[in-house]
């Protein structure tokens, strides 16, 4: 939350840049500043992707270009999917990849870093060897003065307040959690982390909004990533949880916009202004 008390809104990268446009991340400087402007919102969350790694100097340059705030990156994903594969050479290559995760969101100025902690296949089916990492990842973080937040993703073994709680046992508040309502959808969990303690506690500190159509544990409904309102997730009751426990972090909308036609640039602003002014009226 800013210091005028207001619940920051933040556009994900992620609705606009990705396979399906040729990850053009130019459109960073071309669109978001029209799209942050026209929706009120606050600034944007950078995502992460494996086509950036040899053009990070770019990607810079375009974000400064554009004016933009990164508020919140997300980082690349397959460092958590990297070790869920397990063995030492894709032990070695996540770690490798969160420090150059860290050291360009500090180059950013950003403080805030978004991290899978488990992904793809294997998802959590060897949790505990991911979790075993996860000391030194925030070591590497502290390095480059980083708080890192850890999201509800999917799993297979078990669930994500699951694996909450034993993130929490192991490093306590070193870490913050990231609420995506999404997957809360997916595992039937909802309501269980919207009245959770880590809810009134604070120690949920960002969101990513979007929508899930799909049934309890219906994987292959996971994609395509629908809109607020196209889906079953009960927005109306989240937003009453975030009101009653007085909700002081931040969102991200996260629900792209990219089709083989182009960009939908006009949803993006009606959702946005939909997400920045459901927040303000909390």
């Amino acid at each position: 939350m800013s210091s005028n008390g207001k619940n920051e809104v933040y556009c994900s990268t992620g609705t606009v840049v990705g396979r399906v446009v040729g990850f053009d991340y130019t459109v960073i400087e071309r669109e978001l500043p029209r799209v942050v402007d026209a929706s009120n919102a606050d600034g944007i969350e950078l995502v992460m992707l494996p086509f950036f790694y040899d053009k990070l100097d770019d990607v810079a340059a375009t974000i400064s270009r554009s004016g933009l705030r990164v508020a919140v990156v997300h980082a690349d994903k397959d460092i958590g999917s990297l070790l869920s594969y397990g063995g030492e050479n894709n032990a070695r290559e996540s770690m490798r990849l969160w420090r150059v995760n860290c050291e360009f969101s500090a180059s950013l100025g950003v403080d805030r870093v978004v991290l899978h902690l488990w992904g793809n296949s294997e998802s959590d089916t060897n949790f505990k060897y991911n979790l075993s990492f996860l000391p030194r990842m925030l070591d590497v973080a502290d390095e480059y003065g980083i708080r890192v937040m850890i999201e509800n993703i999917p799993c297979v073994a078990l669930d994500p307040l699951s694996r909450w709680h034993e993130i929490d046992e192991l490093v306590g508040e070193r870490c913050g959690f990231i609420y995506d309502v999404r997957f809360g959808q997916l595992h039937g969990q909802n309501p269980d982390i919207q009245h959770s303690d880590y809810m009134e506690s604070g120690r949920i500190e960002h969101m990513h909004i979007s929508d899930f159509g799909g049934g309890f544990r219906e994987f292959s409904a996971i994609r395509p990533i629908l809109h607020p309102n196209e889906g079953k997730v009960d927005f109306p009751a989240l937003f009453r949880s975030l009101r009653d426990a007085r909700y002081g972090g931040t969102l991200t909308l996260e629900s792209p916009v990219m089709s083989e036609r182009g960009l939908n640039i006009d949803k993006l602003i009606r959702t946005l202004s939909w997400l920045t002014e459901s927040i303000s009226a909390l």
